[in-house]
């Protein structure tokens, strides 16, 4: 995944087909480059029936997944806009930090402590040093005033200068740039890490400037569904290893899917679907998508069975205020336990998250004499 033509985007937490260093085409942040490898992605556990079933069906749902769900959103009327993206489910939840610590590994060459402050409006915000590397600098900040529960995701207008006004980035600075970590300090305030892609002179930086800063809080949506499927229940407890005939099966007389969303605050379900062994689910945001769980930032769709000991892979799609989750059903049928022949409603879990985002803007302007 290190090609030239592939970058990560910190935000979307997503590998985009682009060069590092561009603008990210959905959330405009710029992009870094991919490393060979992502830490910390523990795996679910399954008793051996399970496992030796879900190994089973998993090329077949992987291989068919993507092209069926985009054809049975094609045919479905409630399915608006296009999809841009597709994204399999993490088995687990995202960290604190919102980038790895890749993006700063190298020797360190350098470090400067600063401690200098600026206040604007409800925060103040200090930058506490730089710490430079063989391809890379690393401002370590504090904010004060940020409200419980939330963190720094993101930096607005990042200026450096030297004493003379002169810009230390390149390009004058940075319009909008992803915090590298971003978390609660035991003494108040937050303590967050920005990292960019190449040194600066640590002893010519007087002045850091900022435009604003974002400020985000995880947010999440509960929904609960049931699908009957009979035949689907009868292959499975057959132990079938080929999944296929759900992608041509045309029909499926008797089947039913129910969803609801109760308590959802930020999402409505709009449209609900069952085609090719596939369940699709139509979500639209309610208000500004960056303040709820359709906000591309670090968002993330989670499917379980109903005892949530089994994690299913789905993915979500879509851009805007709209998305479609979808979820291969043979797999929610090889885990669910129970008599096939009795057409019992399969239940399952769907948890929707992500980062929701709201602009301070403001001025600041880090030096000595501020501090």
């Amino acid at each position: 995944m290190g090609g030239g033509r592939q970058a990560w985007c910190p935000r979307c937490d997503e590998v985009r087909s682009a060069r590092p260093g561009t603008a990210c085409p959905v959330c405009r942040r710029q992009l870094l480059a991919v490393p060979s490898a992502r830490p910390g992605q523990p795996q679910a556990t399954r008793n051996d029936r399970v496992a030796r079933r879900l190994r089973a069906l998993a090329p077949a749902a992987g291989a068919a997944g993507v092209a069926v769900l985009v054809l049975a959103v094609v045919a479905s009327a409630f399915a608006a806009g296009r999809l841009t993206r597709t994204t399999p489910s993490a088995p687990a939840a995202a960290p604190v930090t919102t980038v790895p610590g890749f993006l700063d590994e190298g020797p360190e060459t350098g470090r400067r402590d600063f401690n200098w402050e600026a206040r604007g409006g409800r925060l103040a915000v200090e930058l506490r040093s730089l710490t430079v590397g063989t391809g890379f600098s690393r401002l370590e900040l504090h904010v004060d005033g940020v409200p419980r529960g939330r963190e720094v995701s993101a930096l607005q207008r990042l200026r450096i200068r030297d004493g003379a006004g002169n810009d230390l980035l390149t390009g004058g600075g940075l319009a909008v740039i992803a915090t590298a970590a971003s978390r609660p300090n035991p003494g108040g305030g937050i303590d967050t890490e920005v990292v960019l892609d190449r040194p600066i002179d640590l002893q010519a930086v007087a002045t850091v400037e900022l435009g604003g800063l974002t400020v985000a809080r995880q947010v999440e949506e509960r929904l609960r569904g049931t699908l009957v499927d009979r035949e689907l229940r009868r292959r499975a407890d057959g132990g079938f290893d080929d999944g296929g005939w759900l992608s041509q099966r045309s029909g499926c007389p008797g089947c039913q899917l129910r969803l609801a969303c109760d308590g959802c605050a930020t999402v409505r379900v709009t449209g609900t679907a069952y085609r090719r062994g596939r369940i699709l689910i139509a979500l639209e945001a309610l208000g500004r998508v960056e303040q709820t769980a359709l906000n591309p930032a670090r968002r993330r769709v989670f499917v379980t069975d109903d005892a949530g000991v089994s994690e299913l892979p789905a993915w979500i799609d879509g851009t805007g205020g709209t998305a479609v989750i979808s979820i291969a059903a043979g797999l929610l049928a090889a885990v669910w336990p129970g008599d096939p022949g009795v057409g019992e409603p399969m239940a399952f879990n769907v948890r929707v998250e992500a980062q929701a985002e709201e602009v301070v803007r403001g001025s600041w302007t880090i030096g000595q004499a501020s501090g």
